[in-house]
């Protein structure tokens, strides 16, 4: 006998106890194997009894059914006896075992196939049933679904309660989706500058960098590395970068944005060991040790290979050195180690700690591990992205004629090592009258004298040097087509810094360390073997998110969409993302990276 057409009643919630939607407070519903006999039926819902009660008339209910009539009626419901609660008194133990070795079907057929008792469904739901082990992030606000952990991904994106904005002040939860909404006033601003795009390898639209007095700041939610999969009622997850930028810079208010945040990474637990190394003749001990700036104690740097340590396979690079043969050494410098352990016999006893991180997904990841991503669809992929030629500007004034621009960039400044840019340009000027710049336009040169790697200042300076001249010659990057964003600080956008010509990138050094064995905390993508954004051969490895509270979230010198050139002097050019991951992997505690950084598409 099935229970699914019986319930047209308004059903609320997921029943964790028996695995059905059902109002809160109604009775529990079963799928059973059997006709059951009519002897074991309520007679006010017309379902097996569920808690059975007795009435003082000889009928039996169900707990529920029979208090919420007498509670309106005052009367049993057969034969119309005046009856109250009180007058009810539970079944017997025979009446209440029968029910409870009703066979019913596990709820989650989709996943599950199993039949047992009635009575063994709330364990089996609890503990064993593969179509209940993962639950849908957005079950507070109503949604129902449950299933096997592979499939929650899947049904992340079909979840009609996913576009459903949190309450203000509600935090961003890592490792899921959240939505989140946002006001904004006529004319403002998000504050964000963002990256990526299916030009790139990056794909997916992520946060790179918060304006101080923007949307988003005001909120306080958003954090850079943060990804948005979907604004309003445009999907992000495949898009290009300037299909972001629109559905971003004019979306209305109220702006609903939702969020995927990388999995903060957890702190490992310390364990303490204890091993005996016995030395033996002609064979090194091969522990080298030493001290942490602004760290107590000595730790271990490295195992020789085919040493007595690595021959025992115990001690391992990163574990802190407790005790040596009984010589207390936590607060004791590397020095007076190695003196104790020239002085023990053929025995060392050694007592060190290590610090063991609980399981959880490598932080450095080709993708979100918990993000749904598309399958790659060529027909999503815009127009390749190709270096940018360099175009030659031949400007013809009178001496007294300033040529009315203003610029802004230049190496070192609040944008980072950015080229000179047009920023604005006076209609009535000799450049605005004639249509030879506009704003975006990057200068190269002017005259034969570089500009691309001088400061603001210096570069002003040249301008104004040959202000006087009555022929000027520029070389210059022409700026992106013009739209209807209009932004307070404006800046050329990512993709026009990504595709300058290679002798306008600069590349600097960033050093992370990493922190009692955990990860680097950021995640990449790219190589020679991505879908997306081969065409850009110079540099194929990208910084794609940052890990809260993670090493490189930490230093505060990498940035989402920073190119890596290069890890401890070793190239990533022309490399697979699986050699690049293994090369991050296999670094040492302190990692030095060569990349170039530019700033993201303000909005």
């Amino acid at each position: 006998m099935s229970v699914r057409g019986a319930r047209a009643a308004i059903m609320d919630t997921l029943c964790r106890t028996c695995g059905q939607v059902h109002e809160t407070h109604g009775n529990h519903l079963y799928d059973y194997c059997e006709t059951v006999d009519e002897e074991l039926t309520c007679h006010i819902c017309l379902q097996p009894l569920v808690n059975p009660m007795d009435t003082m008339c000889g009928h039996t209910f169900c707990s529920r059914c029979i208090r919420s009539v007498v509670r309106i009626h005052k009367m049993c419901p057969v034969d119309r006896k005046a009856l109250t609660s009180h007058d009810c008194r539970p079944s017997s133990l025979i009446i209440r075992r029968m029910l409870d070795r009703l066979i019913v079907v596990c709820p989650n057929t989709s996943y599950c196939q199993a039949t047992m008792p009635r009575c063994d469904l709330d364990p089996h739901l609890t503990s064993r049933c593969p179509g209940n082990r993962a639950h849908c992030p957005n079950e507070p606000m109503g949604c129902t679904w449950h299933g096997p952990e592979e499939a929650r991904e899947d049904h992340m994106w079909e979840c009609s309660y996913r576009t459903r904005a949190v309450q203000a002040g509600v935090p961003i939860k890592d490792g899921s989706l959240t939505t989140i909404e946002v006001h904004r006033r006529r004319e403002e601003e998000l504050g964000i500058s963002f990256v990526g795009g299916n030009e790139t390898p990056m794909v997916g639209i992520i946060v790179q960098d918060i304006q101080a007095e923007g949307v988003i700041a005001r909120d306080g939610r958003m954090l850079p590395g943060d990804q948005i999969v979907h604004v309003n009622d445009t999907d992000l997850k495949d898009v290009s970068h300037f299909v972001a930028r629109e559905a971003l810079g004019q979306a209305s208010s109220p702006i609903k944005l939702t969020v995927y945040r990388e999995k903060a990474e957890r702190t490992g637990q310390k364990e303490v060991h204890r091993i005996q190394l016995n030395k033996v003749p002609g064979v090194p001990l091969g522990i080298k040790i030493a001290g942490r700036r602004n760290e107590p104690g000595i730790y271990v740097v490295e195992v020789l290979e085919d040493s007595v340590a690595w021959r025992d396979g115990r001690l391992m690079a990163d574990d802190r050195v407790l005790e040596i043969s009984g010589q207390d050494l936590r607060e004791a410098e590397p020095e007076r180690a190695a003196d104790v352990i020239k002085s023990c016999g053929d025995k060392i006893k050694v007592t060190y700690s290590r610090i063991v991180k609980p399981i959880a997904p490598d932080l450095i990841q080709s993708l979100n591990a918990d993000i749904p991503v598309e399958t790659f669809n060529p027909a999503n992929l815009v127009a390749a992205l190709v270096p940018r030629s360099e175009k030659v500007i031949n400007i013809r004034k009178s001496s007294r004629e300033s040529l009315g621009i203003s610029v802004s960039g230049g190496r070192g400044g609040p944008k980072g090592d950015v080229p000179i840019f047009v920023t604005s340009v006076q209609p009535d000027g000799p450049v605005g009258k004639h249509h030879y710049l506009r704003r975006g336009d990057i200068l190269l040169s002017v005259n034969g004298a570089n500009l691309w790697n001088l400061s603001h200042l210096d570069a002003v300076k040249v301008l104004k040097g040959y202000a006087g001249c009555k022929a000027l010659c520029l070389k210059i990057v022409e700026a992106d087509t013009p739209t209807n964003i209009e932004v307070e600080r404006y800046s050329p956008t990512w993709l026009t810094w990504l595709t300058l010509p290679s002798y306008c990138h600069t590349a600097h050094k960033v050093c992370l360390e990493k922190i009692n064995g955990q990860s680097l905390g950021f995640s990449i993508v790219g190589g020679n073997d991505s879908s997306h954004g081969n065409h850009l051969q110079h540099v194929t490895i990208y910084v794609k998110t940052l890990v809260p509270n993670g090493a490189a979230a930490k230093s505060g010198h990498l940035k989402c969409g920073d190119q890596i050139l290069m890890v401890n002097g070793k190239s990533l050019s022309n490399v697979s993302h699986t050699q690049a991951v293994t090369l991050l992997k296999q670094a040492p505690r302190r990692v030095e990276l060569t990349v170039i950084s530019w700033p993201g598409t303000l909005v």
